[in-house]
């Protein structure tokens, strides 16, 4: 378990992070805004990324107004992202807070898997939950996606001590899994519009939105996803939770 004094360190993180979405750096260097329909309160721009972004230039992310960012730890036991380690500390130098994620594969042993993630955490657990990111059925009905699932998060729930996140898509949460009750767990919701995203049941809210795969940030060549958080209850009194 992460103790207190790390806890309370994370949530004034957390704070700051909230309150610098405020300071706003010009409309060159920021992705466009989130809808305000989608959700009555602030948001905080953020990004997420693997291998496949190359070599960042996290400063330039950083003052391009990119305040948090999900990195790739691994494609399930299949690759181990080259990249995670650098992007992990770059980007903590550059003071844009840091969540990891990990491509899920049903197919292969969740603990396994989790026991990756968990390694990759153990030295610098971040300033935000770890993220499943599931995508892929692997084979399984929806029952056994779904247990094998709880069983990634159980165990780093365990080991990490915070709730994990769990990142989908509406039509991939409703058809494959057929809509889990997983509540507990934050969304990171992945739905590519310009209107407001469609929420899975049985969630009420996103925490997180992934909302383009096509994003432009300073720093990164080519493509980038973006993504928006809720601000500040996001990381203060649900993230960290």
């Amino acid at each position: 378990m992460r103790s207190p004094v790390r806890k309370v360190l994370y949530v004034a993180m957390a704070v700051a992070l909230g309150g610098a979405v405020l300071a706003i750096l010009g409309p060159e260097h920021t992705p466009p805004p989130v809808a305000l329909e989608c959700h009555d309160g602030p948001t905080i721009d953020g990004i997420d990324v693997s291998y496949h972004q190359g070599q960042i230039e996290w400063k330039k992310v950083s003052r391009a107004g990119i305040r948090f960012a999900f990195i790739r730890v691994s494609d399930g036991l299949i690759v181990s992202d080259p990249q995670f380690h650098p992007n992990w500390q770059h980007a903590l130098d550059a003071h844009v807070a840091r969540g990891a994620y990990q491509y899920f594969r049903p197919d292969q042993s969740a603990i396994a898997q989790a026991d990756a993630m968990i390694a990759a955490l153990s030295r610098d657990p971040g300033e935000l939950p770890p993220a499943i990111d599931v995508e892929e059925t692997g084979g399984l009905k929806p029952a056994q996606l779904a247990k094998q699932i709880a069983i990634w998060i159980d165990h780093v729930r365990e080991r990490v001590g915070v709730e994990p996140i769990i990142y989908t898509s509406p039509d991939f949460w409703k058809d494959y899994v057929a809509g889990a009750d997983m509540t507990t767990q934050a969304l990171w919701l992945a739905h590519y519009t310009d209107e407001c995203p469609r929420v899975p049941a049985p969630w009420k809210n996103w925490t997180y939105w992934q909302r383009s795969k096509t994003g432009r940030v300073p720093g990164i060549r080519g493509d980038v996803d973006l993504d928006v958080a809720r601000a500040p209850a996001t990381t203060t009194e649900t993230a960290l939770r």
